[in-house]
């Protein structure tokens, strides 16, 4: 690889990084790290949508005034098209219904492969369903357990239940400890006491190395962690009743926080995740991670628990911030994959408009949505998520769900980077959350029959060109490409069928080996 490509790859995540520091992104925040006297060299060949970031100081102090033309229309188109469609009905109950329907397809246009356009004998098929139903209530959830409070039915049923509905209120703290690890799925109810008291005792000795010992406090890595933490818990989740009320004084007269009070929940807050530094010292505290810690904290309410469901969390969620990018980096070129495959058009308009670095899907998948659903439905879909019903990276098939709501309003009215940045940006608080999952359920029945589909029309070609004698054991497969015949042959004929069975696989879509993890029930990607 030239120096060039090098330098323009190392540029390119390195922007990502910095968006990863952030909560909101915004031109005027690209424009500072584009800034960075690294990235001066390349900037004359960077994308000119991107360079268009990079404006004088005058220009990006009315940044948070501007609303292109372009954006403000394709607002008003995609108002215009919900509401034409849900016209007579609810919007909810509508898209439960459309999404359940045998004939829904998530492309509401013909597209240039089209979904099953190499599927011959696609109406041979069941129809793809896809539903919702009630949340999981304490009723059903204390019917999956015996007397001694062990699980009497198989896990796979507990993720249904969850992954269809959610968890109710009144049991998600329960609930929650199962799935974020606290509790074994085959421990009793004493088994599980037993082990909160030793958890109890582990917090507790994780905390006292930091909290009992002035040495530890009066390093400059514990200060600008504490500082670090601090600047980003006080900004967290503020407008709930939970972290909002200031009442009790500050109990440290060196902190940078503007007021003399403080509320207990922060500081409690601050705490967890000091102790969370010490707990993983590879990984430490990393700005983002309070946005992951907060809906646990509310939910859980005490200080050892919500620890512990963090942590859980964190164990899945660590990839999102590691230092170089890679669990980041390997996360949006599946999605990118996934993307060109599942909707070739909406690829290339993205390609064109200089879009694939997805940076307007990186907020959603570095903190999981976070921001872009109100807080109870943040709680919804992360329960959903974490019952792996259907695959480890479910999140993946809600953004191209989201993106796949607004494919016909992207394509026909944005037309630079930029555009497509804020109107993504500004869907945020807008999506709704049953429709997204309805749509990423449908979307992902779609990949798996595609995936299905064209495994087999590659294997029925390979095993004719072979005169039948060629079984799949002969077959391997190449990263990211076709199958392809293991068993060759000098043979002049089997040479010549071969290429001709090679010709008639060369039109169907690649299955790179990042699709195929999506349907891997195993979180191994990064093992």
């Amino acid at each position: 690889m030239d120096p060039l490509h090098e330098t323009v790859k190392e540029i390119r995540w390195n922007v990502l990084e910095g968006f990863s520091k952030v909560a909101r992104l915004s031109r005027d925040t690209a424009a500072s790290i584009l800034e960075h006297p690294l990235a001066r060299p390349i900037l004359p060949i960077l994308p000119p949508a991107i360079n268009n970031l990079i404006q004088s100081e005058p220009a990006r102090s009315v940044v948070d005034e501007y609303d292109a033309g372009r954006v403000y229309l394709a607002k008003w188109a995609f108002q215009m098209e919900r509401t034409s469609e849900n016209a007579d009905d609810d919007i909810t109950e509508n898209w439960k219904r459309r999404l359940s329907e045998s004939e829904f397809k998530p492309w509401e246009e013909e597209t240039e492969v089209g979904a099953f356009e190499f599927l011959e004998d696609e109406t041979k098929l069941p129809p793809l369903r896809a539903t919702r139903s009630d949340p999981l209530n304490a009723e059903k959830w204390f019917s999956f357990f015996d007397v001694e409070g062990r699980l009497k039915v198989e896990k796979i049923e507990v993720q249904e239940a969850v992954f269809r509905g959610g968890i109710e209120n009144d049991i998600r703290i329960e609930v929650w400890k199962f799935f974020l690890g606290i509790y074994s799925w085959d421990s009793s109810q004493i088994e599980r006491d037993n082990l909160y008291e030793s958890k109890a005792q582990q917090y507790w000795s994780f905390k006292r190395e930091w909290f009992d010992s002035v040495e530890v406090q009066n390093t400059d890595e514990f200060k600008e962690q504490k500082i670090r933490i601090e600047k980003d818990v006080i900004r967290t989740d503020r407008s709930m009743e939970f972290f909002a009320i200031e009442d009790m004084p500050h109990p440290d007269p060196l902190s940078s926080a503007s007021s003399t009070l403080t509320n207990k929940n922060l500081e409690l807050m601050k705490d967890i995740l000091m102790t969370y530094n010490f707990y993983n010292k590879d990984l430490g505290y990393v700005q983002g991670m309070s946005d992951l810690l907060a809906p646990a904290f509310v939910v859980m309410r005490d200080e050892v628990s919500t620890f512990w469901a963090f942590a859980g969390f964190m164990d899945r969620m660590k990839y999102n911030f590691y230092r170089d990018q890679t669990g980041m980096r390997h996360q949006l070129l599946t999605l990118d994959h996934l993307i060109q495959f599942m909707d070739p058009p909406l690829y290339k308009h993205l390609q064109k408009t200089d879009s694939l670095n997805l940076f307007f899907c990186f907020r959603w998948i570095l903190i999981w949505f976070k921001r872009e659903f109100k807080f109870e439905e943040v709680l919804h879909l992360w329960e959903v998520l974490w019952s792996n019903y259907f695959c480890t990276q479910f999140h993946l098939f809600v953004a191209l769900a989201i993106l796949n709501k607004h494919r016909r309003v992207i394509i026909e009215n944005l037309r630079q980077f930029d555009e497509i940045l804020k109107y993504i940006n500004d869907l945020s608080m807008t999506i709704l959350v049953d429709e997204t999952l309805l749509r990423a359920e449908t979307l992902f029945h779609q990949f798996k029959r595609m995936v299905e589909a064209i495994d087999r029309k590659r294997g029925i070609t390979l095993q004719d060109s072979n005169d039948s004698n060629q079984n799949h054991d002969g077959l391997r497969r190449r990263k990211g490409k076709e199958v392809v015949d293991t068993n060759s042959s000098n043979d002049n004929e089997s040479s010549t069928t071969s290429t001709t069975s090679s010709t008639s696989t060369d039109k169907l879509p690649i299955i790179s080996d990042l699709l195929r993890e999506l349907l891997n029930p195993k979180d191994n990607f990064f093992d």
